[in-house]
């Protein structure tokens, strides 16, 4: 048994397959099931399989975000699987779904041994990442948008309650604002250092992985097992930014778990420009030019 070649011609990753290409894909495939409590994989599981859905429906389950119902033919997992990153999502399968599961090493392993079609996949893998990539920036872009608009709004109120004879509510809401405008301040944006650029802050307790890092907040997995840093603690140490070092310190803020996020000191110019610099460095990887 195998994938109908019609469902195989409609997925982007196999556009401009001949027909006994896609057959030969087919055969890599093998049939799947979902799992007892019906679903494929979990949030955070690696990834390490591409599923495609010939019928019935998948859910994609996003935290904090939409929920995305699948209906055939469609490809799941793919980046994932080909990537080996952890889901971003958990896929849970309705009743009457079928499925079809293709390991990612032996898909990896027919293109090395017919690179003229890896190249093919390769050219519209890239087109597809490319494309998803100019729709999360459009959606982004929105985003920023809505935010600027909510950022002027705000001050407005603050502006409104501070010009307004005072009452038992002006204290409260007045910081709450002040609140929401100073974390929504371009500033504060925080990134998530990639593989390729790497960060780390380096403590007396050993060297701390960086998570995400901003002008003025940092979020470290705490180093060895002992104790974590509890909120309120300072600290200095060395911040190496894929090759460049600089010094740093500040307060702990929050600790969850083994993360714990860091507010920033103030840095000298030199030492602000080179944060800055491994800033936009990270930035760049998000943006499609």
């Amino acid at each position: 048994m195998a994938p109908r070649l019609e469902h195989l011609r409609l997925i982007p990753l196999f556009r401009g397959f001949a027909d006994e290409e896609l057959a030969e894909l087919a055969a890599l495939f093998a049939p799947a099931k979902a799992r007892p409590d019906g679903s494929l994989f979990e949030l955070g599981e690696p990834a390490a399989d591409l599923y495609l859905l010939s019928s019935g429906e998948v859910t994609l389950v996003r935290p904090a975000d939409d929920t995305y119902r699948l209906r055939p033919p469609a490809l799941i997992g793919e980046l994932g699987g080909l990537t080996g990153l952890p889901r971003s999502c958990r896929a849970v399968a309705s009743a009457d779904a079928e499925l079809w599961c293709l390991d990612a090493r032996r898909l990896q392993a027919f293109f090395g041994e017919h690179q003229e079609l890896g190249v093919r996949f390769l050219a519209n893998l890239l087109e597809v990442v490319a494309d998803k990539v100019h729709r999360d920036q459009r959606r982004i872009g929105d985003m920023r948008q809505n935010i600027v608009r909510t950022q002027k709004a705000l001050k407005q109120m603050r502006d409104l309650i501070l010009e307004s004879p005072e009452n038992p509510l002006s204290a409260p809401i007045h910081d709450t604002v002040e609140r929401l405008i100073t974390h929504n301040r371009r500033v504060n944006y925080r990134v998530e250092p990639p593989q390729a650029l790497r960060a780390h802050f380096r403590l007396d307790s050993g060297a701390a992985e960086v998570i995400e890092l901003s002008r003025t907040h940092l979020s470290i997995e705490w180093p060895g097992d002992g104790s974590v840093a509890e909120p309120g603690a300072w600290h200095a140490g060395v911040l190496e930014l894929a090759g460049t070092e600089i010094p740093a310190s500040g307060k702990v803020v929050r600790a969850d778990g083994r993360r714990v996020t860091f507010e920033l000191d103030l840095f000298i110019d030199e030492y602000a420009a080179a944060l800055e610099g491994f800033l936009t460095r990270v930035q760049l990887l998000d943006i499609l030019v």
